[in-house]
């Protein structure tokens, strides 16, 4: 059996591949490993307590998943590109068209290694979003894995010991 069975268990999840990435930049993989799970963690979340929590969604202002789901794309606009990226890793698309998402592309850095430093991933958001057209894969997803630990420290309830 997995030991993943909770959500919490899946936060300490991206918790440790946020850890792997970080430490190995220049991986697709890694980066993509940690969007996955920092996307589908609301699910986690939702399903494991917080669709039975009516008090937590006075607090959070909610009525129902979809609403929850706006709320974290509010309070972290990351979220949205990473859900974006989570979508797009499970469709075969040889060439992205740009014009049916935000996401420009996620490619290497400019460096790319060698003498001028270590290999990272890139976000690339197109033109029309001018200054803010790039993003590293590590400032992307540490906004997301940030949000979530944020949220756990605020909103989880806490663990009761069995027989409680």
């Amino acid at each position: 059996m997995f030991d993943i069975t909770t959500c919490r268990d899946f936060h300490k999840k991206l918790k440790a591949d946020f850890e792997d990435f970080a430490n190995e930049q220049g991986s697709a993989r890694l980066a993509l490993n940690c969007i996955i799970t920092a996307y589908h963690l609301h699910e986690w979340v939702w399903g494991d307590w917080l669709k039975a929590d009516y008090a937590t969604w006075k607090e959070l202002e909610i009525r129902d998943k979809e609403s929850f789901v706006a709320r974290i794309e509010r309070e972290c606009p990351a979220f949205k590109t990473v859900q974006d990226l989570t979508n797009g890793a499970k469709h075969f698309i040889r060439e992205q068209n740009v014009q049916t998402s935000h996401v420009g592309g996620f490619g290497m850095g400019p460096y790319g290694g060698g003498p001028y430093g270590a290999s990272y991933l890139l976000i690339d958001y197109g033109a029309d979003a001018g200054d803010q057209r790039w993003k590293t894969g590590k400032d992307l997803i540490e906004a997301v894995v940030t949000f979530w630990n944020v949220f756990f420290e605020r909103y989880l309830p806490e663990v009761q010991a069995e027989g409680e």
